[in-house]
């Protein structure tokens, strides 16, 4: 099971955690793990590609972690992208996709 947590802060999202293995199907023909994985590091490559926001990433170990420090528009946009489509794969993957929304001060 993959599992997301979206952070939440004054009803927008600042970022997200992704950990763990769909096992959809074997190493290497997992397409809901590869779905998973284009999005996020979409995400980090983008922003750092096309945004000045600063934000803290990691990525080892089937562990994806995001946060946004600055919050533009740009920025906003892509998280807010990469999210809506984590969330479509849940709906269409949901014994292999749990999404849950955390609030963080």
């Amino acid at each position: 099971m993959i599992d997301v947590i979206v952070f939440v802060k004054d009803g927008k999202y600042t970022g997200l955690k992704v950990s763990g293995h769909a096992e959809f199907e074997e190493e290497g023909k997992d397409i809901v793990c590869a779905a998973v994985s284009v999005l996020t590091m979409n995400l980090s490559n983008s922003l750092e590609q096309f945004c000045d926001d600063k934000f803290t990433v990691d990525c080892s170990d089937g562990l994806f972690y995001l946060v946004l420090h600055d919050r533009s528009e740009k920025s906003g946009v892509l998280l807010d992208s990469c999210i809506l489509g984590l969330m479509d794969m849940g709906e269409g993957y949901s014994e292999f996709i749990k999404i849950n929304l955390q609030e963080v001060k």
